[in-house]
């Protein structure tokens, strides 16, 4: 039991922008005690006047709930709204920072950021993959040794272990159907060769119906990098293309592509990259092509879908790929096929964070290892009822 008149501290709630950028529209919900901000203007705002007003305003308020990207943008010393200056009557405040996904998010200039700013402050990181030494990618130097930064360096002490193992023996998550393609014909390549990427799709159109229930599931289909997703991008409107000529039965699937723009100086794309390591190394290079393949992706999918998206307004279509692929949930009588998603070619993008029940399919043509495999197949095994078993993997 806690005496009321103790005073608490405020609590942050900083979430991963895959997680935030699905739950609202708008700049401020005010839900049950829970604040949560999609606009580094509007937390600021609301922060500076809690605190310029005395405690009166936040007794109701139990959690302020924003992304890490957003919180990064307000510490950052050069950002036109000054808020990194504003904010230090707030410095030695007594506050607990509560991080979801901190494998990913808490390796960056971010983290360091929050910890400078706020020297009083308790930290409590929560994460299904931790990073251990063996799939550390981040070095730490002390003098003249370096080694790797892990979940511990940072968080320090473990307070629970409850491990993928446990949550599929409680059936909180699903297991796993893992299959790897074997190639048939006379194009099967030899040890050490990759696939043809049209094979690859060949294949998937071949097995996606069975495999996602006809179509009753989605999918997700991880490449290696920029250039590769739109590679495969293209590739599916041919096949699909010459499939349709061939056959005026065949129904078409219903192909996504999403991977972050070049940053351009940009620093909410900046901060999104932050946890996008491929794609920002890919769009270092050749970033023109980059953003033309992406602007024709986006005009492909307004002319499917009836949309408006740009890409100087990305986040936007990011969001409606989202909430496009969570809207498998609807019957088609409630929401005809044509304005859902089937599959949505992805590099980094939605492979950690993102969950909807709906989808079932992992296609993977890409390295995963580590907490990156883990993260990946788990977008899949979310539990829905008997007719999703498990979550299903194809490799290639």
């Amino acid at each position: 039991m806690m005496n009321n008149e103790i005073k608490l501290p405020t609590v942050y709630a900083a979430i991963d922008e895959n997680e935030m950028v699905y739950l609202n529209g708008g700049s401020i919900t005010d839900t049950q005690g829970w604040l949560i901000f999609m606009n580094v203007g509007a937390l600021f705002n609301y922060v500076a006047r809690v605190f310029s007003a005395g405690s009166s305003i936040v007794n109701n308020v139990k959690v302020i709930v924003t992304t890490i990207q957003k919180l990064g943008l307000a510490l950052d010393a050069g950002n036109p709204g000054n808020y990194k200056e504003r904010l230090k009557p707030l410095r030695n405040k007594r506050m607990v920072f509560i991080f979801d996904e901190c494998h990913r998010s808490q390796f960056g200039d971010n983290h360091k950021a929050i910890k400078d700013f706020f020297p009083n402050a308790q930290l409590f990181g929560f994460t299904g993959t931790p990073i251990f030494e063996a799939n550390a990618s981040y070095t730490q130097v002390t003098g003249e040794q370096g080694y790797y930064k892990t979940t511990a360096d940072i968080f320090q002490r473990e307070l629970h272990a409850y491990t993928i193992t446990h949550a599929i023996e409680d059936r909180n998550v699903l297991r796993f159907l893992v299959e790897y393609y074997k190639p048939e014909g006379k194009s099967i390549p030899k040890p050490g060769e990759p696939l043809l990427k049209r094979a690859v799709v060949e294949a998937i159109l071949d097995k996606h119906n069975a495999s996602t229930a006809q179509r009753k599931f989605n999918a997700l289909f991880a490449t290696s990098g920029i250039i590769h997703a739109i590679e495969y991008y293209q590739l599916f409107k041919e096949v699909q293309a010459e499939r349709a000529a061939a056959d005026s039965h065949y129904e078409p699937l219903n192909i996504a592509c999403v991977f972050s723009p070049p940053a351009e100086g940009n620093k909410d794309v900046q901060q999104i990259q932050e946890d996008l390591p491929q794609e920002k190394h890919d769009n270092a290079e050749a970033p023109e092509e980059k953003k033309a393949a992406l602007k024709a992706i986006i005009a492909d999918y307004n002319a499917n879908y009836g949309t408006n998206h740009s890409i100087n307004e990305f986040d936007l279509y990011y969001q409606d790929i989202q909430k496009r692929i969570k809207d498998q949930q609807y019957p088609n009588e409630d929401l005809p096929h044509a304005q859902k998603i089937d599959i949505t070619i992805v590099v980094d993008m939605l492979l950690t964070g993102f969950d909807s029940k709906f989808l079932n399919t992992l296609y993977v043509d890409k390295n995963l290892k580590h907490h990156g495999l883990i993260q990946a197949f788990s977008r899949t095994n979310r539990v829905l009822n008997d007719t999703k078993p498990y979550g299903k993997i194809l490799d290639f």
